[in-house]
């Protein structure tokens, strides 16, 4: 007893496990409740459960349908007539049967209370049809040898009048090491059992065997019959198959009737349960096949999280692998309205430099040239010359003051920039908001994410939660701050283009004229004083279209709005190379994330194969 303390000790405060079965299963739990798995508080009950089960005898499930003999077969083998009998089901809720010094029956209430009895109280407590909701279960002991080395658990008939009754038997069925199936002899291999069997223990792995009650029914050619159809039948399902009749059995207990007893073929019974389930590797091989299951969930949970974070990484990967034709495509949709928009101020410019020039007119201007005479000596001689110009308000009352078509021009001109600036805009946006689209779907389906085990981690399961909650904040924000810089950069070129180009027109057409008339007029005055050296100055129809291109701004313009320097290459080029950029930071945070679950996966599976439940 003293030992037993010590290694307890040693295993709950210096992790010291020893090389037994239960040390190495210490060792498996330990590891599993590190804190970097974050393990649930169910996988903890799983796994407190296994402790007790490894240091409990060995649980065996019974199931049946009702009217079987179930309370009968149950009583014999307590040894004392106990559970009530009945045509209606009258086991309500999970009965456990084990080893106590005397009989006893324990309630358990779901409030956690307990209330400890007379056995030959239980009829208050087993008919469904009196039965309180607020009890949970039911424990019988009874002195009886079988029970040092098997525990039973009577499950509800599986066609009782509750529902929730099959449900309940299967959950008690995923913790037990065996099954006796207890079934009347008359119903043995019917479509209903088989259909029962396949719904219970297909595809269970549990060792289990059949009880065929009522045998008494029968003679005995019938007998063999159904024995030899039964085992044809459930060789898949059972390890061994009995025929018995628990009321002999039960009347040869009261009368002490040893004869009676050995046709009841009770004995076979108890002799398969000593020889099928009272064995340390049953229960081995049970709790290593749970422990098998709990770590292939939590595996199955890091692989499905890590799938998780990698649909982001998809949907990053996806739209980076579409972007440079996007904006290849959306490039060859603005160049050649970008390209218009530049060949209309062009188009105006030329109409503006027509209109100068078919304002000039020749003028009749007179000078005074120095002469010297042999009379009179030094005199100014007049003389007159004729020289092309034009009158200043005459151009302006013609291009700006008295003419509306220049002006709609830029009206329409203005606002067709501001609806190829919209248009463009919506686009990118466009661009932006499919990979928004995305993060909203990959939002939707993981943001309300919850465990598909109770083994599963809460905590876990809440981090992906808020992942998926926040890919605004993880993924989008920077993508769209990129883009609303670059849409930023496309507002501040229309807006130069609007105010140096479209609204401010008239003041380039005086700039124009100005220029060139200065330029006539100060070629007239150098040519009065000396004509010899200096001409007068005519403007031609191309000097004046690119006076009034410079004016306009044009030149400005030119390489922003054409060829492979544009703003629009510019532009697009940036919002490129940023969306790149972001995609490769974004993918290698994602990466860093799915890697911490693929290192935990690994780990898990080495803690399985180091505790021997292989996966």
């Amino acid at each position: 007893m003293f030992e037993k303390f010590i290694n307890a000790y040693k295993m709950a405060y210096f992790k010291i496990f020893g090389d037994d079965f239960y040390g190495r299963f210490k060792r498996f739990e330990n590891e599993l409740i590190e804190p970097k798995f974050h393990a649930s508080t169910q996988l903890k009950d799983e796994l407190r459960k296994l402790d007790l089960f490894i240091n409990e005898p060995v649980t065996i499930a019974i199931v049946g349908q009702f009217s079987s003999g179930k309370s009968t077969f149950l009583n014999v083998l307590l040894g004392r007539e106990i559970l009530p009998t009945g045509v209606t089901p009258v086991t309500a809720k999970l009965t456990h049967i084990r080893y106590g010094q005397s009989y006893a029956l324990r309630v358990d209430y779901k409030n956690g209370k307990e209330l400890n009895l007379d056995v030959d109280e239980i009829a208050k407590f087993v008919d469904q049809r009196v039965f309180g909701d607020d009890v949970k279960q039911l424990c019988i002991y009874a002195p009886v040898p079988l029970l040092k080395s098997v525990n039973f658990i009577d499950t509800p008939g599986l066609n009782s009048l509750s529902n929730s009754d099959t449900n309940i038997t299967k959950e008690v069925l995923k913790d037990v090491a065996g099954v006796i199936w207890l079934s009347l002899i008359e119903n043995a291999a019917r479509a209903s059992e088989l259909n029962d069997l396949n719904e219970f223990l297909a595809n269970s792995n549990k060792l289990a065997i059949c009880v065929l009650n009522q045998k008494d029914k029968l003679s005995q050619s019938e007998l063999e019959n159904v024995l030899d159809h039964a085992r044809t039948t459930y060789k898949n399902f059972f390890a061994q198959i009995i025929a018995i009749s628990a009321k002999q059995a039960l009347t040869a207990q009261k009368q002490n009737d040893c004869k009676l007893a050995e046709i009841s073929n009770f004995a076979a019974v108890t002799s398969a349960i000593e020889r099928h389930f009272s064995n340390e590797n049953l229960k081995q091989n049970f709790v290593l096949k749970k422990c098998a299951t709990i770590v292939r969930a939590n595996i199955n949970q890091h692989e499905h999280i890590e799938s998780i974070y990698k649909d982001a990484g998809e949907i990053l990967q996806n739209f980076d692998d579409a972007l440079d034709e996007s904006l290849k495509a959306l490039a060859l949709e603005f160049r050649p309205k970008i390209e218009l928009a530049f060949n209309e101020l062009k188009q105006i410019a030329k109409q503006i430099a027509d209109e100068i020039q078919a304002s000039l007119k020749p003028f009749k201007k007179s000078r005074f040239e120095l002469k010297k005479g042999l009379l009179k000596g030094e005199y100014y001689e007049k003389s007159e010359y004729e020289m092309m110009s034009f009158d200043n308000d005459e151009i302006f009352s013609r291009l700006i003051y008295n003419d509306t078509k220049l002006a709609k021009f830029f009206r329409i001109y203005r606002r067709d920039l501001g609806a190829l600036q919209s248009e463009l805009c919506a686009k990118i946006d466009e661009i932006y908001a499919r990979l928004e689209r995305e993060f909203m779907i990959y939002k939707a389906r993981f943001e309300s994410i919850r465990k598909e085990e109770a083994v599963h981690s809460d905590i876990e399961f809440a981090a992906i939660r808020t992942y998926a909650g926040q890919v605004y904040e993880m993924f989008l924000r920077d993508y769209e701050t990129a883009k609303f810089k670059q849409l930023q950069k496309i507002s501040l070129f229309f807006d130069k283009l609007n105010l140096k180009v479209a609204a401010n027109y008239e003041n380039a057409i005086k700039i124009a004229v100005h220029f060139i008339k200065e330029k006539i007029d100060n070629a007239a005055l150098s040519y009065e004083k000396d004509p010899l050296h200096f001409s007068l100055f005519i403007p031609g129809a191309n000097e004046i279209y690119e006076r009034v291109l410079t004016s306009l701004n044009l030149y400005e313009f030119e390489n922003e709005m054409l060829g492979n320097a544009s703003f629009l290459n510019k532009i697009l080029n940036a919002l490129a190379e940023e969306f790149h950029e972001l995609k490769g930071a974004k993918m290698e945070k994602i990466s860093r994330l799915a890697a911490r679950h693929e290192v935990l996966k690994n780990e898990l599976l080495q803690i399985g194969k180091e505790f021997g439940s292989g996966l």
